[in-house]
């Protein structure tokens, strides 16, 4: 009796592990799904809502470099989530409601995919991921014995 004991109280220290585990962040999520670092996951929120952002902006806002955010965009464009447009001077400052400034010329601003075109990618990429994890720990008895670790029963 002592025995099942234990293990009942070693099962219950695991679920306990295991519910803390759960507790996802979106930067856990854009992390573990998409592979995004801390910096790309920070944009990809920040372009999530706001609209027509310049680097500029998002650098100011998340107090980073301006090259940091430029590599960040690039893998967010890659990866077909952020979308780049240039708009003239005069239509971003309508945009921004900023006041009118005679500034000319375009600039490139920055925006996030439709949001339930995001959600569809990353359930299917979560798909992926999850039977990926499936046929891992099918084949972990394999896996483990090439490193010279042998598994025994109970």
């Amino acid at each position: 009796m002592e025995v099942i004991n234990k293990k009942l109280k070693e099962f219950e220290k695991i679920d306990q592990i295991l519910n803390n585990k759960a507790e996802f962040s979106s930067e856990q999520l854009f992390k573990c799904i998409l592979g995004l670092n801390s910096t790309e996951s920070k944009v990809f929120c920040h372009l999530l809502k706001n609209k027509d952002v310049r680097t500029s902006e998002v650098a100011l806002t998340l107090e980073m470099d301006r090259s940091s955010i430029q590599r960040a965009l690039q893998v967010l464009s890659m990866l077909k989530f952020v979308k780049r447009s240039s708009i003239s001077m005069k239509e971003y400052t309508n945009a921004k409601g900023l006041i009118d400034s005679k500034k000319q010329g375009y600039l490139y601003v920055y925006n996030a995919k439709n949001m339930d075109t995001i959600k569809i990618q990353l359930k299917k990429l979560l798909d992926k991921w999850y039977n990926s994890m499936l046929k891992y720990i099918k084949n972990l008895e394999n896996l483990c014995e090439c490193c010279g670790f042998k598994f025994e029963p109970c």
